[in-house]
């Protein structure tokens, strides 16, 4: 069976969108490349198991808008959900929604945007 490995999004401004990832959400910067003409990459996440490829096109065009079939990512965050969007807000992150229980009731959820205006959810661990 295959492996979900990542997601590909583009970005207007790499290096604010590593700083979101890295510094606001906590993830790291596992690697970076440049393809001379055609794109620049960077990739976040806690580990390869799963991640976030950013690209930045460095051909023309018009600033990336939000497609009309993307919804969000998702994140699992450590600790205190609230706590997190709180200090989140505190950095000048835009909270969406939240925080509030998901519908099951078992854990926060909330959701931010990124640089991009890309819905960014946040949820509690899963408890066992």
């Amino acid at each position: 069976m295959p492996r979900y490995l990542h997601t590909s999004i583009f970005v207007n401004d790499m290096a604010e969108s590593i700083k979101f990832y890295t510094e606001k959400l906590g993830l790291k910067l596992l690697d970076q490349a440049h393809y001379e003409g055609n794109a620049d990459m960077a990739f976040v996440g806690r580990d390869w198991d799963s991640y976030i490829e950013l690209v930045y096109d460095l051909e023309e065009h018009e600033p990336y808008a939000i497609g009309n079939r993307y919804e969000h990512l998702a994140c699992e965050v450590d600790g205190d959900l609230p706590a997190v969007v709180e200090k989140l807000k505190s950095q000048g992150v835009k909270v969406i929604k939240g925080p509030k229980k998901a519908p099951s009731g078992t854990r926060w959820i909330a959701f931010v945007e990124d640089p991009n205006g890309i819905p960014v959810e946040l949820l509690e661990p899963r408890r066992s």
